[in-house]
């Protein structure tokens, strides 16, 4: 089976908010799509190890901020390259909140879902959503989808990660927050593993969630 072919589905990139019970966390997402428009409802898949997931999972609502071609590449190394374990990521850029969620400033929309089922498979967790509210935004242009991310977009999002990872770092988890201190990132895409399961645990076929690639092009840092 050549999983590239999967590869060829068309996908959006949006950031993500929602709360861990007492801040706001966030991460990039790409697995989302419409599934019903009465009510309406969207699909949303995050991988079972992922911070996301954990919070998604209590919080049972979320925002999605809907992302332009011209999106600065810094809004993606930030909330798509390191954890909320570590990182108040939304120290790091402009926002606003709106009953009780983050929203990216600038973007092309905004939507509040409500979670109201989970299906569980071995590598995923689908959440289906109610759409609670929506807005089209102050930004421009056509949506940034994954296949612009794999076909040109993720160079300047790993240039711009490896030139202001101090800019990232925002406001640093207390000692308890944080996890054993182990990075291990994905040498192609630059992704940070942030799962519960520590890295050396996961299946041997598990893979990178942003590009795809196995285990051994991780390395610990």
């Amino acid at each position: 089976m050549d999983e590239n072919a999967l590869f060829k589905l068309t996908h959006g990139l949006y950031v993500l908010g929602t709360t861990d019970g007492s801040r706001f966390v966030g991460s990039i997402v790409d697995a989302v799509m419409q599934v019903a428009h009465k009510p309406f409802v969207l699909a949303l898949s995050c991988g079972n190890q992922s911070h996301t997931k954990s919070c998604l999972h209590t919080a049972k609502e979320f925002s999605l901020s809907v992302l332009g071609k011209d999106t600065d590449p810094f809004i993606v190394a930030n909330f798509g390259f390191q954890s909320s374990r570590d990182v108040n990521k939304w120290d790091n850029v402009d926002f606003e909140e709106q009953d009780g969620l983050p929203y990216l400033q600038n973007t092309l929309a905004g939507i509040k879902c409500k979670i109201i089922q989970e299906i569980a498979f071995e590598s995923n967790t689908l959440f289906l959503a109610e759409v609670l509210d929506c807005y089209v935004g102050t930004g421009d242009g056509e949506p940034l989808t994954y296949n612009d991310y794999r076909s040109y977009y993720k160079s300047g999002v790993i240039k711009v990660f490896n030139e202001q990872k101090d800019r990232m770092k925002g406001k640093k988890m207390t000692e308890e927050k944080k996890n054993d201190g182990k990075k291990w990132v994905c040498t192609v895409c630059g992704y940070v593993y942030d799962g519960d399961v520590p890295f050396e645990d996961l299946p041997e076929d598990w893979v990178c969630p942003l590009c795809g690639v196995d285990k051994s092009f991780f390395e610990l840092q």
